[in-house]
């Protein structure tokens, strides 16, 4: 069958949004290889001279998106996300989108971020600076959607800085943002931060809506955490059976989807609930347990969790517990 160079164009749009569009449902339902490989057979296809560029571009900022979060998850591919995520890059500034500019620039401070926690890197200026440029970005262009996400990962970046009150105030906007257009991942990223910012039954509140958001979604791959943050403010409150239910539910999910950083954050939250419970020692291996496999995953923030974690145990009063690390 012959067909014109149009036709062709029209085919490779429709082959990468599909492709496009099932990796991310896959990714989203925690089938992170099967997504890593749709993305694979898309790319291969990008080489094609009949591929218009917008549609070239749209799938490198998908693909840059995926590997991005999966080297967070899993600390692999990183060379892979830095090429995939530059290229995105320059061939947005080439096409000239704003649009395609802006979630590039996100893009390149969303990456950052996660190569410092991933590292250990604690200067967060860089990151920062291309957030605050999408941000700036989608702002003059109208894209408040997008921009609820640019400002959540501007209020991270601050947090890492220490700057405690900067992030809590972009938390709160990304949030307001966020709910009036209905992005629901940035609404459920916000809340799940906000508990860091908050006490009592508001923090209970925030994690509840946090996990309820990414059901609504079908968001299984965001669960883990969603699941976790409760188990961690459930053992704050002493309601140690909850945290256990809690913990239990988002470590079977993480063990499912081989996500091992939050399989690190169960370890700790097991720690907790053996501390409040009088039993030093058994904290002390879900701790050593944890450690252990950061090491092994390579993955600088589980095991700066878990060195926290180890020096809060040895600092604290028999049978007390600690509030719990950071969000991440």
């Amino acid at each position: 069958m012959a067909l014109s160079a149009a036709e062709i164009a029209g085919r490779y749009t429709a082959s990468l949004r599909a492709l496009g569009e099932i990796a991310e449902a896959y990714y989203f339902a925690g089938a992170l290889d099967d997504a890593r490989q749709l993305w694979q057979v898309g790319a291969q296809t990008l080489t094609g001279k009949e591929v218009p560029p917008a549609d070239r571009v749209n799938f490198l900022l998908g693909y840059g998106g995926f590997l991005v979060n999966s080297y967070f998850l899993t600390s692999h591919d990183g060379g892979m996300m830095q090429t995939v995520v530059r290229q995105a890059q320059q061939e947005a500034e080439a096409l000239g989108d704003e649009f395609a500019i802006a979630r590039s620039l996100f893009l390149v401070g969303q990456m950052m971020y996660h190569h410092n926690l991933v590292d250990g890197d604690s200067d967060f200026t860089q990151p920062l600076d291309y957030l605050q440029r999408s941000s700036a970005l989608r702002e003059k262009i109208g894209d408040e959607y997008n921009l609820a996400e640019s400002l959540f990962y501007t209020g991270l970046s601050h947090e890492r800085q220490g700057h405690a009150e900067q992030a809590e105030q972009y938390y709160r906007r990304a949030l307001e943002l966020a709910e009036r257009r209905g992005n629901r991942w940035a609404a459920s990223e916000a809340h799940r931060h906000l508990t860091d910012h908050t006490e009592g039954e508001q923090r209970f509140t925030h994690a509840l809506r946090s996990l309820g958001l990414r059901q609504e979604m079908g968001f299984t791959r965001g669960l883990p955490p969603a699941l976790l943050l409760l188990g961690k403010i459930a053992v704050t409150q002493d309601k140690l059976a909850l945290a256990l239910e809690y913990c239990q539910q988002g470590e079977q999910l993480a063990e499912a989807m081989n996500l091992p950083l939050y399989l690190v954050t169960a370890l700790l939250i097991r720690s907790d609930i053996a501390a409040k419970q009088g039993k030093p020692d058994e904290a002390s291996e879900y701790v050593e347990r944890a450690a252990s496999m950061a090491q092994q995953t390579n993955h600088a923030l589980g095991l700066a969790m878990a060195n926290e974690k180890r020096a809060q145990l040895a600092n604290a009063p028999a049978g007390e517990g600690t509030r719990g690390e950071s969000n991440g």
